[in-house]
């Protein structure tokens, strides 16, 4: 039988495939133990320990695990606060879309502000998979930090401040003077409600933090779930300006017409 090229590639094609089923399948477990052992995965996945050890170590170059003596660790951030596991849980199919998405706008060079929140959080984990040459990243959340921290091939600049428990952020209000010293040209908002006027936070010390920020880049991306769309929240951070582009999951075409109407009138760009 010829082997042609066309075969080849299928043949390829399902191998990638069998990898990246075998590393989500060694995630999902390993997020639940804490541990692995190497010996008895390879049993559960019917593969050989050689096999399985090329698993480990691609997944922890992209930084999602710690290969020690007989298996691995998780070296994922630990996400503490009961409010925001509840957080992470909800949309997150979605969020990991929008991740996808904002990772793709960053570029070679680039010095951004990335912001607290869940949808942050997983575009920072999408990020340092693999993240472009000299990128910095400047942040206020401790769960950024964290996640930032576990990769040489970022750099990372904390903004301090008051910490704030119930956000896990810092909070100060002479941002200006601090973010003055960088040429952050890029913004990734988490937000908690967006509608035709502008995004919302929870809480005024949120809104006036982020409005700081917003106020200081010149391209503000707005990241956000369906279960944030054309909702108001407590706090409008800011109305639109028209430098702010929107980062979004795939949406029906009953509230693209929305989006359609806010770009028009509100001159808001989709990413």
């Amino acid at each position: 039988m010829l082997i042609t090229p066309d075969m080849l590639r299928l043949v390829q094609e399902a191998r990638i495939i069998l990898a990246e089923e075998r590393r989500r399948y060694i995630l999902d477990k390993l997020n639940s133990h804490g541990r692995l052992h190497s010996g008895e995965l390879a049993r559960e996945l019917g593969v050989s320990e050689v096999t399985l050890r090329s698993d480990l170590k691609e997944l922890e170059r992209e930084g999602h695990l710690k290969r020690v003596y007989g298996g691995a660790v998780r070296s994922r951030i630990q996400r503490y606060d009961p409010e925001f596991q509840e957080q992470i849980a909800i949309d997150v199919e979605e969020k990991r879309e929008i991740a996808a998405k904002a990772a793709r706008i960053v570029e070679k060079n680039d010095i951004i502000f990335v912001d607290s929140g869940s949808t942050t959080l997983f575009f920072v984990e999408e990020l340092y998979k693999s993240p472009p040459l000299n990128l910095t990243v400047i942040t206020n959340s401790l769960y950024i930090i964290n996640a930032v921290a576990q990769t040489s091939r970022i750099n990372l600049v904390v903004m301090g401040g008051t910490f704030q428990q119930n956000t896990m952020n810092f909070l100060d209000f002479e941002i200006n003077s601090f973010l003055s010293r960088y040429n952050v040209n890029k913004a990734f908002l988490g937000i908690n409600g967006i509608d035709e006027n502008g995004y919302y936070a929870s809480n005024i010390l949120e809104a006036e933090a982020k409005k700081l920020i917003c106020d200081v880049c010149d391209d503000i991306y707005v990241l956000a779930s369906s279960s944030k769309l054309f909702k108001r929240s407590l706090v409008l951070i800011r109305e639109w300006t028209g430098n702010e582009h929107l980062v979004l999951p795939d949406l029906g075409e009953d509230i693209m017409h929305r989006f359609e109407k806010l770009k028009q009138e509100k001159h808001v760009t989709i990413a």
